[in-house]
C-alpha cells in the first residue's frame, strides 16, 4: 500500500498480529525490516514484483532492532537482491546476526535466574526460532543521527530509540512529519488483526523507553507507523505517546504495592502473577512476557537502592530496602 508518493507499507501476518515492513523507493531504495525467515519469499519479494521493482534495486535493508520477526528474513533476501546491505543499531548487532545469541541474550536470559524465558514454552520456542531464519552477517551499523538520502530532494533521518532493545532505530521522513518505530513504542498492548490485546508491552529498560518517548514527543510529528501497530496521525499520535507513558506510570505503581506486600521479597514470577491482570487483558498465556517490563521496573528500583535483590536457592527475590 502506498502511504506516500513512492512509500510503501507492506503488511503480512505473525500470529494473530499484522506486520508490517516499510519500502522507500528512489534512486536509492530502502526496506525497513525484512520481516520473519518466510516473509521475503511469500510477501516482500512479491511486493516488489508487483510494482515492477527488482530486488537488485535494493540498497539497503534496515532491522529496526533485534526480534525474529523483524530480521528473520534477513538470509532469504540478501540470496535474492546480494548487492542489497543489511543494517541494524550496533548494539543489537551480535543478536541479529546470530539466532543462538538472540535465544540466549534475548529470549531466554532469565530463565535459570527467575524462571521466565521462552524456553520453558517449546511449541512457542520452536515457532520463533523457525522465524530467525539462519545466521547472517550485518554489512552495515547506526548508532542515531545519521541520514540516508533517497534522491537528492528527499532524505530520512536515523533515530536512536532505545527501551524495546538497546540498538533499536526508527526512521523519521521529516518532509512526511511522519515516523518509521518498528516496536519502539507499545501502548497498553500490541493488538491482533482486530484490534484485541495480544501482547503486553515488552520494554525491558525503562529510563531508556522514558527517553525515547520524551524524545519523540520534542519531534514534529503527524504520522507514526509501526511494525504491528495501527497508524496513529495527528491527536492520536500524540495520544499514543501518551498511552505509552501512563503504562509505565501504572507499571511502576503496581510493582511497588506489590514489593509492600511481600515483606520478604518477590520473585519476578510472583511480580507477573500479581500485577498481570490489573495491567491488562491480553491472553493469559501470553502473560509471561510481562517479564520484559516487570523485570526492568524492578531492576530499575534495584539500581535505585529502593529495594535489594536476594540471591535464593531458586529464584532471586527483590524486596524494599531497609
Amino acid at each position: 500500500m502506498e502511504i506516500f508518493p513512492h512509500l510503501h507499507q507492506i503488511q503480512s501476518l505473525v500470529g494473530d498480529r499484522n506486520l508490517f515492513q516499510y519500502l522507500f523507493v528512489g534512486e536509492n531504495v530502502v526496506l525497513l525490516d525484512t520481516g520473519a525467515s518466510h516473509t521475503p519469499s511469500e510477501v516482500i519479494l512479491p511486493f516488489l514484483a508487483s510494482h515492477g521493482i527488482k530486488p537488485s534495486r535494493l540498497t539497503v535493508a534496515i532491522n529496526t532492532h533485534a526480534d525474529a520477526d523483524h530480521h528473520g528474513g534477513n538470509a532469504s533476501l540478501k540470496e535474492a537482491a546480494g548487492q542489497m546491505m543489511l543494517a541494524c543499531g550496533e548494539p543489537d548487532r551480535a543478536m541479529i546476526e546470530n539466532p543462538d545469541r538472540l535465544f540466549a541474550s534475548r529470549y531466554n536470559q532469565w530463565v535459570a535466574e527467575h524462571g521466565a524465558g521462552l524456553s520453558l514454552y517449546p511449541e512457542a520456542s520452536e515457532w520463533v526460532r523457525k522465524m530467525a531464519g539462519p545466521a547472517h552477517r550485518i554489512d552495515l551499523t547506526f548508532r542515531g543521527g545519521e541520514q540516508i538520502a533517497i534522491d537528492d530532494k528527499r532524505s530520512l533521518r536515523v533515530l536512536h530509540v532505545p527501551g524495546h532493545s538497546d540498538g533499536h532505530l526508527a526512521l523519521y521522513d521529516a518532509a512526511n512529519k511522519a515516523v518509521f518505530v518498528g516496536d519502539a513504542l507499545h501502548g497498553n498492548y500490541c493488538p491482533t488483526t482486530t484490534g484485541e490485546p495480544s501482547l503486553p508491552p515488552a520494554y525491558f529498560a525503562v529510563l531508556a523507553y522514558l527517553g525515547t518517548l520524551q524524545f519523540l514527543e520534542a519531534l514534529e510529528i503527524e504520522w507514526i507507523y509501526s511494525g504491528h501497530w495501527p497508524v496513529y496521525n495527528g491527536a492520536a499520535a500524540a495520544e499514543f505517546l501518551a498511552e505509552c507513558r501512563r503504562f509505565v506510570d501504572k507499571a511502576s505503581g503496581l510493582v511497588w504495592k506489590s514489593l509492600e506486600r511481600h515483606p520478604d521479597g518477590i520473585t519476578l514470577r510472583v511480580c507477573i502473577d500479581e500485577c498481570g491482570s490489573v495491567l491488562g487483558n491480553w491472553p493469559t498465556g501470553n502473560r509471561w512476557l510481562l517479564m520484559y517490563p516487570l523485570h526492568g521496573h524492578l531492576l530499575h528500583l534495584e539500581q535505585q537502592g529502593a529495594v535489594r535483590r536476594i540471591k535464593a536457592d531458586e529464584y532471586s527475590r527483590w524486596k524494599i530496602a531497609a
